[in-house]
């Protein structure tokens, strides 16, 4: 189960994410960043609570992190878990989307 919520700070539009972005989340989790890259020209991914990510969540965010780029917004994931940071790292996440350690947005 995945939880959503949502801030603006310091002029970025901050989606944080608590639980599993898996197939099941994965279809919300690209709607709100979607959503979010449209409205605001700067999107975080905070994924401090995000517990697990599958190859569906990926997608999700592959795919905000494409409509940014189209749409020349910046866009950012933040904070990654250890076993979530794994998997970015061993999908190459890390070679097309701007990963931070903490959140600095």
């Amino acid at each position: 189960m995945m939880q959503m919520a949502q801030e603006t700070r310091n002029g970025w539009r901050i989606v944080s994410v608590t639980g599993r972005a898996d197939a099941e989340s994965a279809h919300d989790l690209e709607a709100a960043l979607l959503a979010a890259v449209n409205e605001h020209p700067a999107v975080a991914l905070n994924c401090v609570g995000m517990s697990y990510i599958s190859s569906a969540g990926l997608r999700a965010i592959l795919q905000a992190a494409r409509a940014a780029q189209t749409k020349g917004a910046e866009f950012a994931v933040c904070a990654p878990t250890p076993s979530v940071k794994k998997v970015f790292d061993m999908s190459g996440l890390h070679h097309v989307v701007n990963i931070q350690e903490g959140l600095s947005c």
